[in-house]
């Protein structure tokens, strides 16, 4: 048996391992089936070589050995031109034509004719050769010097792999020469491998650390193997307790033995990336401990800074009216420092979808695409994808998300390189964008607690306070009462009358002081929400008022119900109404919206917004609406606001104000749908437990 002989049979089985491993890929990982069937028909080839080798050129396996090359020919053509986007249907049914001529003849005589041997040999190694030629092109017409670079490592490969490939021929023709091109053809595949599995090029140095590991990893396995086969000899029972054995040691020993050489080709060669992920390590232990979002935000950035490894870093987090992702903090500087729901809806999509995006391969699927295709659904939402990445400033974007909430992105990039981190490192930054998410949403669990310990001590105090002082109010109250209007001057009743009209709005204070401060008990049930705003407009029209307010309802048909307490929920629609009336003092139009939010993703919530031609709002106003007893009413308590909010927030749901000077004010109350999966855990049910327990 000579060496390519038994070379091929090595070849065969690693490629057939190789093939099972990426036909078990996942479902995303781009060519997965037509790099699989190449690797098939190149097991297929070496099996047959071997098979010639042992049977002195059988003319079975040599028909064999020309059909399986025929085929792996074929299928070369169409993985190789897909990967570069140049898939022509012209060369590939031409490569279909010849397969097809080359099975059929090899069945008949002509089939074992040293001439006919040699065109097919000719032809499997002319496609080869033609693949190569692209792979050389794409090298040179590629603008980028990184991606220039590794086109170049790789059309090198294949014409180092497709040499030694027909040197192995040679034998058949009567030459003897000791080449190893079925090995080499195998170690070549098990690079693109590596490629197809990741969807990116990879370096010269990542392809040759991958290669070393995968070497230095063997020789430890084929220790193990070795001793304990010698060890058998020739005893049959005691060679398969033997290999048994050996397996066994093997997965126990694999994972480990990999890290451990992985963590140590890593510290040897790629100093740069060891640093990276110890960094990112660190980082990554540390994030349990923040409970402060600033914090949390400061600590990732600054280690991502320290890293050298970014131009560009950034934090988006969702805001709290769920409308958009603001930049928290950024290292470099942005086009856009906040996405919007509807704006970013195909990138938010995506990411929510894949948890990553990268802004090369996002690119290079719509440069794939036809001029027409470009104007399809699918070309327009890789362009959108395009452009949001590009406005604020990312490379990568990693999803932060927590069961099903998208809590905000990530996003990385390195100016100075197209493709700055390898396929671990990518898998890192992930792992960190899990601890991040994590952290955030026990952030969230702390804020409410905080929120819960806080009510619950002003609730207790607020009861006893409305007791002390509603009792000597009380007595006022009476005394001032008591006194005879007859018997006093005018100015002498003017001051009573003052007197009990503050007695009055002082117990209003305490009594909507008691509303904020004490625990909610309402009771919740299926409600609609049109029939309540038709109410809530009725009532505003009826009431009499100096300034002419035009009331406007605009309901939205088929409105899907929520769940709440509905006079909860009329009380705080009547009080955003008026205020939005009291803020028009010249007149004006107020419209009420019912709405269905479908940007919202799989659970859209039902929004209702206020909207008035007011004068606006001031910034500094803005950010102090929802502070318990800041009003700028000159009669007002500064609770309304504040209690709409606690309302709104119990039945889980959101509230949110935006205003322009001059054009007027939008107040939005979100909440959840009765038919909500959502619904069972939310805000709403947590305060109706707790109010139970409190009563």
């Amino acid at each position: 048996m000579g060496i390519q002989t038994q070379s091929a049979l090595i070849a065969s089985i690693l490629l057939l391992a190789i093939a099972i491993n990426v036909m078990f890929q996942r479902r995303s990982v781009l060519f997965r089936w037509s790099f699989a069937w190449l690797v098939l028909s190149l097991f297929l080839y070496n099996l047959s070589f071997f098979l010639w080798g042992v049977s002195a050129g059988a003319e079975v396996w040599m028909r064999l050995l020309l059909v399986s090359a025929a085929v792996s020919a074929h299928l070369g053509l169409r993985f190789f031109l897909r990967f570069l986007g140049e898939f022509n249907p012209t060369i590939t049914a031409m490569s279909a034509l010849a397969t097809t001529a080359t099975a059929i003849i090899s069945l008949t005589s002509v089939g074992t004719m040293p001439w006919f041997t040699s065109i097919v040999a000719t032809y499997t190694l002319g496609a080869y050769g033609y693949t190569a030629s692209r792979l050389y092109v794409r090298h040179r017409r590629t603008t980028s010097e990184v991606e220039s670079a590794r086109f170049g490592y790789l059309a090198i490969g294949h014409l180092v792999a497709l040499t030694f490939a027909g040197l192995d021929l040679l034998p058949m023709m009567g030459i003897s020469f000791p080449s190893l091109g079925h090995l080499l053809m195998t170690l070549y595949m098990y690079f693109w491998m590596q490629i197809v599995q990741r969807s990116r090029l990879l370096d010269l140095e990542e392809l040759f650390g991958r290669g070393l590991g995968l070497l230095i990893l063997a020789v430890p396995m084929a220790l193990i193997y070795g001793g304990l086969v010698v060890w058998a000899g020739d005893r049959t029972g005691l060679f398969f307790f033997n290999s048994m054995l050996a397996s066994v040691v093997l997965i126990f020993l694999f994972e480990p033995l990999k890290d451990a050489i992985d963590q140590w080709i890593g510290r040897l060669m790629f100093r740069e990336t060891y640093e990276f992920e110890q960094i990112l390590g660190r980082l990554r232990n540390e994030l349990p401990n923040f409970l402060h979002i600033p914090d949390l935000v400061d600590a990732v950035l600054d280690a991502l800074n320290e890293s050298r490894r970014v131009t560009h870093a950034s934090l988006l987090l969702l805001e709290s009216d769920g409308r958009g992702y603001s930049m928290q903090r950024a290292v470099g500087p942005a086009a856009m420092r906040r996405v919007d729901v509807v704006r970013g809806r195909a990138f938010l999509e995506a990411l929510r979808r894949d948890r990553f995006l990268a802004l090369e391969q996002v690119e290079r699927e719509r440069d794939d695409l036809s001029a027409e295709a470009l104007q399809s659904p699918q070309g327009q939402r890789l362009e959108a994808i395009c452009v949001t990445m590009n406005e604020i400033s990312a490379g990568l974007s990693f999803a932060l998300v927590a069961g099903e909430r998208l809590l905000g992105v990530m996003n990385l990039k390195d100016e100075r390189l197209r493709e700055p981190f390898s396929s671990a490192e990518i898998r890192l930054i992930q792992s960190l964008a899990a601890g991040i998410a994590n952290a955030l949403e026990n952030s969230e669990h702390f804020e409410r607690l905080k929120e819960r310990d806080r009510l619950s001590v002003l609730g207790e105090m607020s009861a006893g306070l409305a007791h002390e002082i509603r009792n000597p109010l009380g007595a006022i109250k009476g005394a001032g009462q008591l006194l005879d209007p007859e018997k006093l001057d005018p100015e002498q009743r003017d001051m009573v009358e003052v007197i009990l009209q503050e007695v009055d709005r002082l117990n209003e204070v305490v009594s909507q002081f008691l509303d904020y401060a004490r625990p909610y008990r309402g009771t919740a049930q299926v409600v609609e929400l049109n029939p309540i705003i038709e109410r809530v407009g009725t009532l505003l029209r009826t009431q009499a008022r100096d300034n002419p307010i035009e009331v406007k309802l605009s309901l939205q048909p088929d409105l899907p119900a929520v769940r709440a307490d509905p006079a909860q929920l009329e009380q705080v629609f009547l009080n955003l109404a008026r205020n939005a009336v009291d803020a028009m003092p010249e007149g004006g139009t107020l419209s009420i919206l019912t709405e269905l939010l479908e940007t919202e993703g799989p659970s859209p919530r039902v929004q209702v917004r206020f909207v008035d031609t007011g004068p606006g709002i001031p910034e500094e106003v803005l950010r102090n609406l929802f502070i318990p007893f800041f009003t700028t009413k000159r009669t007002g308590t500064g609770l309304g606001l504040a209690i709409c909010q606690r309302i709104v927030q119990t039945h889980g749901g959101a509230i949110s104000v935006r205003s322009q000077l001059g054009q007027g004010t939008t107040v939005s109350v979100r909440l959840r749908r009765a038919d909500e999966p959502e619904s069972a855990t939310g805000e709403f049910d947590r305060a109706q437990i707790a109010a139970s327990l409190d009563t």
